[in-house]
């Protein structure tokens, strides 16, 4: 099994994708000419593994003269014509994998992705859901369907997916940073602040994390708590333009306009869209 990450920025967020490649397709029957076609799809997968792509791709076709219903074949050519960035020809793969082989869940989930880089959201939504339903234990498709009710405004649904895939990975800490967002956006902020929290519990590098609980804290006017967070994130990334805004923001509060103006300085050259306040300092 072999998973890719892909990942973006969604307001106050890190989300990522967690993305599945080459993963096992269900057995197929196959005809007498199965064998040389498995040898065909076993070079396929050496050749992508080793980057070449395109010899890849003609075995995997090679593979599928002699067997046109080989569901694992069609799969990993739509994988191969994904990372060639041909995503309509990866598709099409896929569609027919699972003409073959319907409730294959991971199929359901590389098309998802497929589908997603398509800006086929609604497909992808889809494609995740019947992943989710073939295979309630594939937790790479409930966080992505996670992340796309997310982005989509379904912060309830997007909320029992990442619980889903807690309650039986609870030391994963991206879902609890994803969780903690999705209850942030909802105001629920004491929830999200502890799934924040278990998040740099369990990976204290988790940088996005830090901030995202300093946003947290400062909303609940933990200010000293706030900044501990937005230095901690500063200090993990120092390239971060929002961590040095949010963290010029709690400066002013605590009355230290001069640093502040050097964290908006620092922050707007990073992101120009992130404009300071105008700053008053004693003469």
């Amino acid at each position: 099994m072999k998973l890719r990450w892909f990942s973006f920025t969604i307001l106050l967020r890190f989300v990522p994708l967690i993305l599945m490649m080459a993963l096992f397709a269900v057995a197929i029957p196959r005809a007498r000419a199965g064998d040389k076609a498995s040898d065909h799809l076993s070079k396929g997968m050496v050749l992508a593994e080793q980057g070449d792509l395109n010899g890849a791709i003609a075995e995997y076709h090679k593979a599928l003269k002699l067997n046109p219903d080989f569901a694992d074949a069609h799969n990993d050519l739509g994988l191969a014509l994904e990372k060639n960035k041909n995503l309509d020809g990866a598709i099409a793969e896929f569609r027919e994998a699972l003409r073959i082989a319907p409730e294959d869940a991971v199929v359901h989930f590389n098309l998802g992705i497929a589908l997603r880089a398509k800006g086929d959201t609604a497909g992808a939504i889809s494609e995740y859901n019947a992943a989710v339903q073939a295979n309630p234990e594939l937790i790479e498709a409930r966080s992505n369907l996670g992340a796309l009710l997310d982005e989509r405004g379904d912060l309830d649904g997007a909320v029992v997916q990442y619980r889903e895939v807690l309650r039986s990975n609870p030391e994963l800490p991206i879902p609890h940073n994803n969780l903690g967002t999705a209850l942030h956006k909802k105001h629920d902020l004491d929830d999200a602040i502890i799934e924040y929290r278990a998040a740099v519990r369990l990976k204290p590098d988790y940088a996005m994390a830090h901030f995202n609980l300093g946003l947290a804290l400062f909303e609940k006017s933990d200010i000293d708590g706030a900044m501990v967070e937005y230095e901690t994130a500063l200090r993990l990334n120092p390239y971060h333009a929002k961590s040095h805004y949010y963290y010029a923001k709690a400066l002013l509060v605590k009355g230290r306009p001069e640093e502040a103006a050097r964290e908006f300085a620092d922050a707007q050259q990073m992101d120009p869209r992130l404009k300071p306040p105008v700053i008053s300092t004693p003469k």
